[in-house]
């Protein structure tokens, strides 16, 4: 797939990945861009990019948002579902709202717009989605988001076959980014061991969508002790419990 002329939507696109990412389809011709976030004020200044308030966390505004988007760009060639966020924590108690706030915006949201576009839109559309690491390998502190990550992979994984003709998905799985992200998970949160900038992910974002993969590993490393864990059965194992020690030194 080429980006020239693309027609594209982007949530979470006022921070990290989704900012980054916006900057990176820029730099193909005649892109244009709704680029959606809670703070629109946030989103790249540039006459090929709209910003656009959003919370994508209610059926209502993804309607709004679709058809705005046809309003705005005359239609979508692809939508990057990357809006998403984390709790840092050891679950201090069984909270039904908390549980229903994350997976509104991690897991609802993205469902929703990938349905919504495949069974009413008879244009092909390209679906991004970030989905995290933490999909393959949940760690300690990150038990919910673990969780929804988890989700969104799964009912990718299953999805695929319901798609229309030229419907197509891509799905990100970005290790830990030095971002906002672990700002936003709560307080002094550590960052896991490795890392990678936002600028990383973005471009292998980009690259993937140019080469028509179906899925992104952005970091090689977290492939490889995945790959070896299949066979040794361990590394993964020591990671999360070095992970549990920071948790509970975190937390003391």
């Amino acid at each position: 797939m080429e980006l020239k002329n693309k027609r594209i939507v982007v949530t979470g696109a006022g921070s990290g990945i989704g900012k980054e990412t916006v900057l990176q389809m820029l730099k193909h011709e005649n892109v244009k861009i709704l680029a959606c976030d809670l703070n629109e004020k946030n989103v790249v200044s540039h006459p090929n990019v709209i910003p656009y308030k959003c919370d994508v966390s209610k059926p209502e505004n993804l309607d709004k948002l679709l058809k705005d988007a046809d309003k705005k760009l005359g239609g979508i060639d692809i939508f990057f579902a990357n809006a998403g966020f984390a709790y840092y924590e050891i679950i201090p108690e069984a909270s039904w709202d908390r549980i229903d706030r994350i997976f509104r915006t991690n897991v609802y949201s993205p469902f929703y717009t990938l349905v919504s576009l495949n069974k009413h839109r008879t244009s092909p559309c390209l679906f991004v989605v970030t989905a995290s690491a933490m999909s393959h390998l949940p760690l300690p502190g990150y038990a919910l988001y673990s969780a929804t990550k988890a989700s969104v992979r799964s009912f990718l994984d299953a999805y695929q076959c319901e798609l229309r003709p030229g419907n197509r998905t891509m799905i990100v799985y970005p290790i830990a980014t030095r971002t906002q992200f672990f700002d936003s998970a709560g307080n002094k949160v550590p960052v896991p061991f490795p890392s990678q900038t936002a600028e990383t992910v973005a471009k292998q974002i980009v690259n993937g969508i140019l080469r028509d993969k179906k899925e992104v590993f952005p970091s090689f490393l977290f492939r490889f002790i995945q790959i070896l864990d299949r066979f040794l059965f361990f590394p993964l194992k020591i990671y999360q419990k070095i992970e549990a020690v920071k948790l509970n030194s975190h937390k003391s």
